[in-house]
């Protein structure tokens, strides 16, 4: 059923492309709840081995890191008319002479980011090509290219957009991913990727099933199930995506780097493999702060995820980040207002915040920051949950520590990147296959043993096999050598005279009398 719903895509106009199957002890090893899941997760051509290597992987060069901003329009638009704003009037506040040649600072396009955050779900798909708000502002990520437009080079369908985008795409917990393997979302994500192929942004972050580990978003019951979700999604995409498109789109595993559900449960239960993953995510809010309950994590949760995604060799994303109770922690948690009174406490809002993150990107060599720039109050859906004000304009000092060490770039040991960053990032790793070995110092494959095997062993075996295996079947060996087993020799013996089955000296003797008469006759 699978390959012919597959033959029928392809006669529809997708691109298909045969992929060896999983393997029988990766299906074995989880334990799927029904049989058509596992026909539709556990035999699906395992599409994931296309492109896979994406050795850096858009990773930014060292000691650099993209800048993101979301979350809805409005929030995403106030940030960078905030920032030109103050930068036109640290300019007039200057007495330093501007002159008509590098005037940064001055151009609106200067503070647009590398990358738009934008929210929706899989069942609907909306915020993508069509506005929408879920209560939390206005989703559209067709809108937020147009916002400061800043076009580049023109490919397959439309003119690029010089910015990217980093889609949180929910998957409705484990019911949802039930209902991606059982097939139930197969045009949804024809859908989604029909969209991935069309979209201007120079970058797609696609963050499958974001805070896997969130026990309020409700994947913890069946991890493994959400492990076959994104599997299937990511085989699906590298399936029908062109070449183009593919290589602008990469695949997010986002850790809310809190604590889990269950003690029993590990990052390792819910990671779907190397091969399916780009980058790895986490989310900064409330761990960096000295009060965090225990339920909002600790710096050591943020740690734990970071040294996984070293371990595994990927690049880092802070995939949500904002100081929860606000910036001047006017929304501040009852345990917040408790340290604050019982303990002699730094009050300065850059450090207690902004300055902890930024000590993270640099420890780990962070490649992408999504900072919320946002109003959670004004949010229905965020109302007095306790994010409060956020927006960096809110506080003059927060915004000129903002300008001097995320704006400015060669400060603080870190390189802020913004738009037009993301447009050639990783371009020779991402195209050489995970068989290939890459060799960095010179951007050329080299010859290894994968290629012993691929280009000799293999034929050799397959030709000498074309050869022998014949030859011994029919028997050309033996009758060359001329042997033969006792077996064949039996049938034969048996009618021969009792002489000459005798002893070796009375055959001898026998031959030796019937050739003398056969001479004298």
């Amino acid at each position: 059923r699978i390959e012919r719903e597959s033959e029928e895509r392809a006669r529809q106009g997708r691109r298909h492309r045969a992929m060896p199957f999983a393997s029988a002890s990766t299906c074995a090893a989880i334990d799927s709840p029904t049989i058509t899941v596992f026909l539709h997760c556990c035999l699906w051509p395992d599409r994931g081995l296309r492109n896979t290597s994406r050795t850096m992987a858009c990773r930014p060069p060292a000691n650099s890191t993209y800048l993101a901003i979301g979350q809805d329009v409005f929030s995403i638009s106030e940030y960078v008319t905030s920032q030109y704003n103050f930068s036109l009037h640290e300019q007039l506040n200057s007495s330093d002479v501007i002159s008509s040649e590098g005037r940064s600072g001055l151009s609106i396009s200067d503070f647009v980011p590398s990358a738009y955050m934008v929210y929706t779900d899989l069942a609907t798909l909306k915020g993508l090509w069509e506005p929408t708000d879920y209560g939390s502002g206005v989703e559209y990520a067709d809108g937020m290219l147009d916002l400061f437009p800043s076009q580049t080079q023109h490919i397959r369908y439309n003119t690029q957009s010089s910015t990217g985008l980093q889609i949180g795409l929910w998957l409705n917990g484990t019911q949802g991913c039930f209902s991606i393997c059982a097939g139930e979302m197969d045009d949804q994500i024809q859908r989604l990727i029909s969209y991935l192929e069309r979209t201007r942004a120079s970058k797609i972050f696609l963050r499958l099933g974001f805070e896997f580990d969130n026990p309020a978003f409700g994947y913890s019951d069946d991890p493994a199930m959400y492990v076959l979700a994104f599997r299937k999604i990511v085989s699906e995409c590298r399936a029908y995506l062109s070449d183009e498109a593919l290589g602008r789109v990469l695949f997010v595993w986002h850790s809310w780097a809190a604590p889990m559900a269950s003690s029993s449960l590990s990052l390792k239960d819910f990671y779907p493999g190397d091969k399916y993953v780009d980058w790895i995510g986490i989310s900064i809010f409330q761990q960096v702060l000295p009060w965090s309950p225990y339920w909002g994590g600790r710096m050591s949760d943020v740690e734990n995820v970071l040294e996984f995604a070293q371990k595994h060799d990927k690049p880092t994303i802070i995939a949500e980040s904002t100081p929860f109770g606000g910036i001047e922690l006017k929304q501040a948690s009852h345990d917040a207002n408790i340290f604050l009174d019982e303990n002699d406490y730094d009050h300065d809002n850059w450090d207690r915040w902004f300055g902890k993150v930024l000590d993270v990107i640099n420890r780990y060599d962070v490649s992408m920051w999504c900072y919320i720039n946002c109003d959670w109050e004004s949010q229905p859906m965020w109302h007095n949950v306790g994010f409060g004000e956020t927006r960096l304009s809110s506080n003059s000092h927060i915004m000129s520590q903002w300008h001097g060490k995320i704006i400015k770039k060669g400060t603080a040991n870190r390189t802020f990147l913004f738009a037009g960053s993301l447009e050639n990032c990783g371009t020779k790793p991402d195209v050489i296959n995970q068989d290939e070995p890459y060799n960095q110092s010179n951007g050329k494959v080299v010859f290894g043993l994968s290629h012993f095997y691929s280009f000799i062993l293999v034929p050799f075996l397959v030709v000498s096999g074309a050869f022998f295996v014949p030859y011994f079947i029919l028997g050309g060996y033996r009758a060359r050598h001329g042997r033969s087993s006792e077996r064949e020799r039996m049938p034969l013996l048996s009618h021969m005279d009792e002489p000459t089955r005798g002893t070796p000296a009375q055959s001898h003797d026998t031959k030796k009398a019937s050739i003398d008469g056969v001479t004298q006759d």
